[in-house]
């Protein structure tokens, strides 16, 4: 696009008086030029969206094992106890958590909850 627009400039603006052949191979230049410069730029782009999922993935990865592990001691200590409805309760606690962590997983992977905000404010939502 870039070529074709510097050409047909040239070609209003200089006509074919001068050496037009060099003029085309410097537009030539000119959109192989802004071609790599798109590319590089989209590059960066893409590279920077994946360094941000990788972030986001590690962060519900983290809060997932921390919250396990803080779940798992008490589910085992209902299950000792044998009240049936205590385990009832427990396990439908469990679930609860399991269904949150998942849409939490979910929300941080589209990007509609920036959990890398919550994180460096220190504040919990």
């Amino acid at each position: 696009m870039v070529t074709l627009i510097a050409l047909g400039i040239h070609l209003a603006t200089v006509g074919r008086d001068i050496n037009f052949r060099l003029i085309a191979i410097g537009d030539l230049i000119a959109g192989m030029t802004a071609i790599i410069v798109c590319l590089a730029i989209q590059l960066r782009q893409e590279e920077i969206h994946y360094q941000t999922a990788m972030d986001r993935a590690a962060i519900v990865a983290e809060l997932n094992h921390h919250v396990r592990n803080a779940i798992f001691p008490l589910c085992l200590a209902v299950q000792n106890t044998g009240n049936e409805d205590a385990i009832k309760t427990s396990n439908d606690a469990v679930e609860r958590i399991n269904i949150a962590l998942k849409d939490a997983t979910a929300d941080a992977m589209s990007g509609r909850v920036d959990y890398q905000t919550y994180r460096t404010n220190g504040s919990s939502g």
